[in-house]
């Protein structure tokens, strides 16, 4: 499967493009192998034993490397907390949407209609 993980049936490598999509597959992925708890909380629930909770969220964060191309790798590298680096991934990607989207914000604002061009090329140029 093309961009596919190994040993991960139907799961993407998160890229610098897919991060909504890949957000969603790899939350199911985590609930599916019962390893989703790290990444919503940050405290230790009462009854769990601290060793316990070390080992399954040591766990969530190799998987989540796993499913990283190398180019994200660098960005949760170091990170050891499955809850924070799920905040890290996410605050990382949340500016580069905003940076992104300011950026087509500039480029409509500044599209203008040439008198030389058709309508369906002007139409193109700003679906494009």
């Amino acid at each position: 499967m093309e961009g596919g993980v190994s040993g991960f049936l139907g799961m993407m490598v998160l890229n610098s493009h897919n991060y909504a999509d890949w957000k969603i597959k790899m939350e199911d992925l985590l609930i599916v192998k019962k390893l989703g708890e790290p990444v919503v909380r940050e405290q230790i629930p009462i009854g769990v034993l601290e060793f316990e909770l070390k080992l399954l969220n040591r766990k969530v964060v190799a998987t989540i490397r796993q499913c990283v191309d190398v180019s994200v790798l660098q960005h949760v590298a170091n990170d050891t907390n499955a809850y924070e680096m799920w905040q890290n991934l996410f605050e990382f990607y949340k500016r580069k949407n905003s940076l992104n989207k300011m950026s087509l914000m500039r480029k409509i604002a500044r599209l203008k209609y040439r008198d030389e061009e058709s309508i369906v090329e002007h139409i193109s140029t700003f679906m494009g």
